[in-house]
């Protein structure tokens, strides 16, 4: 286990099967000592390492309809599909309060990735970058600020988008850290490949200023489906296990329909239950291509 990272995937609302399977792991007493996450594979490991079971759940049924929410109207007003102010900060601090003190004394290591918009690389900010409960949602709003529907966010003068764009599944920054065996939790079934990009000038366009974020929405195909067979590769080895659903979820990112969304939930949160034996069996023996499927 003391070598072991958990490896988590984005997906926008579709990471509402990982909220699932990590309450199972919580339920279980199943913690890991390092986690990296991007977009959405960020926000929900939150509440994990905070030991709050629930929570994330709590959050869409409560909210996910709510006009302050996000929308194509906060769009058109303010520039962002998803209102941070309420979502991020009124969300942690006021409505259904995230246990910042129990997050920071987990003991664990939480790596976030958030894109580079002008360097073109994913930085990785971890427990000794929040140094502040905002500081934290701060790195949480860069990291899941999506392309064409929000704008940059500046982390001290650095512009940054979704830490998916060229990290979507980071297995590469666990084993920087020294993390050679991962388990790894996917929102797309595997089957799933990314296809190309169909308007490569229309980013080009929008990213003019930003050149090096044009070229890795272009590339990220390439980049996704290099991940997942590197990830296919450790499998096989043994040094990775896998959950992931068995078929796709019928979940879009920006999904609005709360039974959906909560259904996804119960899924991940069956599925985690379900394979708790294998997860620990792998974390005691690394048995080879001990790939969890459903």
């Amino acid at each position: 286990m003391a070598q072991t990272a958990l490896v988590l995937e984005g997906g926008g609302l579709r990471a509402m099967y990982t909220a699932g399977v990590l309450d199972a792991f919580l339920d279980a007493g199943l913690m890991f000592p390092y986690l990296v996450g991007v977009s959405a594979g960020a926000i929900y490991p939150m509440s994990y390492l905070s030991r709050q079971p629930g929570r994330n759940l709590q959050i869409q049924q409560r909210f996910l309809n709510d006009k302050r929410y996000m929308g194509l109207g906060h769009w058109l007003k303010h520039g962002n599909y998803v209102n941070v102010d309420f979502t991020y900060r009124r969300m942690a601090h006021e409505l259904i309060p995230f246990d910042f003190s129990t997050f920071l004394n987990s003991g664990a290591e939480f790596k976030v990735g958030a894109f580079n918009c002008i360097s073109g690389t994913t930085d990785f900010f971890g427990m000794a970058d929040f140094t502040s409960h905002d500081k934290l949602l701060d790195i949480l709003i860069a990291s899941s600020s999506l392309p064409f529907i929000s704008p940059p966010m500046r982390l001290g003068q650095t512009p940054y988008l979704d830490g998916g764009i060229a990290a979507p599944i980071p297995i590469a920054q666990a084993k920087k850290d020294g993390y050679e065996r991962q388990v790894v939790i996917l929102t797309q079934d595997a089957a799933y490949r990314k296809s190309p990009f169909k308007l490569p000038w229309l980013a080009r366009r929008i990213y003019r200023r930003y050149p090096a974020v044009a070229q890795a929405l272009i590339m990220r195909h390439q980049c996704y489906n290099q991940a997942l067979a590197q990830l296919q590769q450790a499998v096989a080895a043994g040094r990775a296990l896998v959950i992931q659903p068995r078929l796709p979820l019928g979940l879009s990112r920006l999904e609005r329909d709360v039974e959906k969304v909560s259904a996804v939930y119960r899924l991940g949160l069956g599925e985690g239950a379900a394979h708790l034996a294998r997860v620990r069996a792998f974390l005691q023996q690394a048995p080879a291509g001990a790939a969890v499927s459903p």
